[in-house]
This record gives structure tokens, C-alpha cells and sequence, in this order.
């Protein structure tokens, strides 16, 4: 597909789910005649009518989006997005309801590259965009936009890095923090690709400072960050969010005469479909008999006094969750962990908890905090009056606070 007929619509950092998309100024970049790349500005309703007849691309600010990996078995693309959000229940903070999961599968293993975005948001923006006509091919967080390997960009304000070891979209000052906190040095022999959007921008900005191994080229775009962005974009390892039920929904009005041999074509691979449902029914359900075989076995060796034997999954699991209830009672309980920290919150200047989770000994905060220094104080104090183990998993500095997300793991006594 050529530039030209590529649109890409950027959302700004200060969007919300509350905030109404016509009545703020947005930027696209697209391709003209010429092939050349041009940034434009204007309304929503203005960037309907520039993007009509193109290929679309909603660039959501990375700030929103959080980047994890999971391990999920199976080939079953529904049962492996539904399996998704329970994997990585314990990395993140809200409650899976509340949150939407995209997946991309790396290398067809059972690895998986999740995106992980607020709900509410993530459907506020795609109602918002087709109420005014806006039907997006793509959905993406900005920092998984740019290609070439291990890639950082910054425009005088924010790093978007797209790294093996670190994806996401920070100011300057929380990315530095990030790296410290999180040892993300290349490994020898690999090299960095640094991207400044102007020469005001690499001034003082201290990235080649945290590369102490490795090597690392140096470019200099002098253009805005939105066109910088799409010179070195690339589609690879990318997750679109908008999968699923929200994939782009066609406009039959526009399509014409073409919905013929369309809908003859769905029939088609609706019927093929339907086999291949039909093939796999028949040999999950051979596959499911061995496998529950395979649970009897196991369940009678691993619990041999155990007489009656109805159903070896069920009762798996129930000695499985006897088992964790009394690993749970030798570590740390909650009680004990809010009562250990509360001291130490009471000394953290500005901070105010948003939200708290607990779960098998671990504490899983939102919060905010007067700076970032704050923040690592109280890492410190939590780590070493305390003795637990505390993780720093998003950062994020405004004017005046840092919204940050962490963890707190209690040792067993």
C-alpha cells in the first residue's frame, strides 16, 4: 500500500475518557500525491473528510497503553483472548473488567505481546471516531509505531521507546528513573537507534548517558514529532487494538455493487468455517478424553488414598486450592502488610493512594506522589525498614504529581 493512501489520526496525551474528540484540535499525517509525508491540524470533522478514501490509523498516546507479554497454551485464537486477562491478572492493578486486552502472537508459539488499555476510554474513542465518520483500520500505541529494532524517539518532552526489554512512552525524567530502576542496558554487540525530533532536543537530554554497554546511532529528524514518528514507523510486532468485535465496521452505502461478490465470499469461507469447526470438534474431543485419562492418572498417584474418584479435574482443583490457602497462611497477610506500611505512607510526602489490591502476599498500588523522588524514597524505605520487595511497574510525572503504579511482595515470615 503506498504512503499516500495511509492516514494517521494522532489522539492527544491529555485525551480522557470524558473529553469530547470534536471539540478539540487534533493532528494527522498523511501521504500526497507526490508521496511525500505532510502534517496537517484541525477538527474532528475536518479529519473525517481528510482521511475518506484511505487507509486509517488512530495513533493513541503510549502513556495509556501498557505493554506485557504472556505464556498461553492452545491454538484456540477465542479461548487463548479470553485465557488472557486472568494470565496477567496479578501485573495489573484495576480489574480485568475494567480493562480491554489486544493480543498479537509472536513467532506462532505460545508467547503472546498483550496491550492492555482502560475499557471505558478504549470504546469512548472508537464511539467518538465513527459517530463522525471515522472508521479505523488500525489502533495503536504510538511507541509500538516505531520499527527498526531497539528504537528510542524524543521530541524535547516525551521518550517513546520500543525496546526488547522496555516499550512504553514516558517524559524524559520517568524514563530516566524507568532505566535506572529496571537495569535496561542492551546486551553487547547491540545497537540502539536514538532519534531526536530537532537539535533542541538532544540538548541536555542525557539518553546516550544510560547506554553503558553496547553501541548506539544517533539521528537528528528536525521535524515535528508526529512526522518523525512516521518516517520510522513500521508495522511489525505491532498490536492493533482494535480486534474482535471492534474491528472495522464496513460502510455498505460506500461499497456500491461490490457487496455481491463479497457476501459470496463470506458464505464461502463461512462454510469452510463450519468443517474445519467440525474436524477440530471431533479431535478436541478425542484430545479432551486422553487428557482427562491423564488427570485421573496423576490425580490417583499424587493423592493415593483418595477412594472415590468422580470427577479428577474438579477434585484436582479443589486440593490444589487447599494447598494454596495454606501457603498463603505462612507468608504475610494483608493485615500485616497495611499495618508494617502505613508508617512509612504517612511519612511519603503528597501521596494519596487510588486504588489497592491484595493478593497471596503481594500489594498492588495506584498512586500519587509529590515527585519522583518521592517515589524511590519510598521504594527504599519499603524495601529496607520492612523487608519487602517493591517494583516500580509505571511512572508517569504531570505538573504537579506522579502517577505511579507498584508492587509490594511480602517475604514469608
Amino acid at each position: 500500500m503506498s504512503t499516500h493512501s495511509k492516514f494517521y489520526l494522532f489522539l492527544p496525551n491529555n485525551f480522557n475518557a470524558s473529553t469530547r474528540l470534536s471539540e478539540i484540535t487534533l493532528s494527522w499525517v498523511y501521504g500526497d500525491n507526490n508521496n511525500e509525508l505532510k502534517l496537517a491540524q484541525g477538527m474532528l470533522a475536518d479529519a473525517a473528510v481528510a482521511a475518506l478514501n484511505h487507509h486509517i490509523t488512530i495513533i493513541i498516546p503510549g502513556e495509556d497503553v501498557l505493554f506485557l507479554t504472556a505464556e498461553v497454551p492452545g491454538k484456540n485464537r477465542q479461548r487463548i483472548q479470553q485465557a488472557v486477562p486472568y494470565v496477567l491478572e496479578d501485573s495489573v492493578i484495576d480489574d480485568v473488567d475494567e480493562l480491554y486486552f489486544a493480543i498479537s502472537n509472536v513467532n506462532d508459539n505460545r508467547q503472546y505481546n498483550v496491550s492492555v488499555i482502560n475499557k471505558n476510554y478504549f470504546e469512548s474513542v472508537v464511539k467518538q471516531l465513527e459517530s463522525a465518520g471515522v472508521y479505523a483500520d488500525v489502533m495503536i500505541a504510538d511507541y509500538l509505531l516505531l520499527g527498526g529494532g531497539d528504537t528510542l524517539i524524543y521530541d524535547g518532552t516525551r521518550v517513546l521507546c520500543n525496546r526488547t526489554n522496555m516499550k512504553s512512552a514516558l517524559n524524559l525524567e520517568a524514563y530516566i528513573t524507568a532505566t535506572i530502576n529496571n537495569a535496561t542496558d542492551p546486551e553487547e554487540n547491540e545497537i540502539i537507534k536514538l532519534i531526536y525530533c530537532n537539535n533542541e532536543s538532544e540538548d541536555e537530554s542525557g539518553l546516550e548517558k544510560l547506554i553503558s554497554k553496547g553501541d548506539y546511532n544517533k539521528e537528528i529528524c528536525n521535524a515535528s514529532y508526529q512526522l518523525c514518528l512516521i518516517k520510522n514507523s513500521s508495522v511489525e510486532n505491532s498490536i492493533n487494538l482494535l480486534q474482535g468485535f471492534y474491528k472495522k465496521k464496513k460502510n455498505w452505502t460506500q461499497t456500491g455493487k461490490t457487496w455481491l461478490p463479497v457476501a459470496a465470499l463470506f458464505l464461502v469461507w463461512v462454510s469452510i468455517q463450519g468443517g474445519l469447526f467440525v474436524f477440530d470438534y471431533i479431535g478436541l474431543s478425542k484430545q479432551n478424553k486422553i487428557l482427562n485419562d491423564e488427570i485421573t492418572k496423576i490425580y490417583k498417584s499424587t493423592f493415593p488414598k483418595s477412594q472415590r474418584i468422580i470427577d479428577a479435574k474438579v477434585q484436582m482443583q479443589q486440593q490444589l486450592t487447599s494447598l494454596k490457602k495454606r501457603r498463603g497462611q505462612s507468608g504475610r497477610s494483608f493485615t500485616e502488610m497495611l499495618s508494617n506500611s502505613a508508617s512509612v505512607f504517612a511519612k511519603s510526602q503528597g501521596l494519596k493512594i487510588k486504588s489497592l489490591r491484595y493478593y497471596d502476599g503481594r500489594i498492588n498500588l495506584e498512586l500519587q506522589i509529590s515527585s519522583l523522588q518521592a517515589l524511590d524514597k519510598l521504594k527504599d524505605q519499603l524495601n529496607k525498614e520492612k523487608g519487602y520487595k517493591v517494583e516500580i511497574q509505571n511512572a508517569s510525572s504531570g505538573k504537579e504529581v506522579v502517577t505511579a503504579r507498584i508492587q509490594i511482595i511480602g517475604a514469608e515470615s
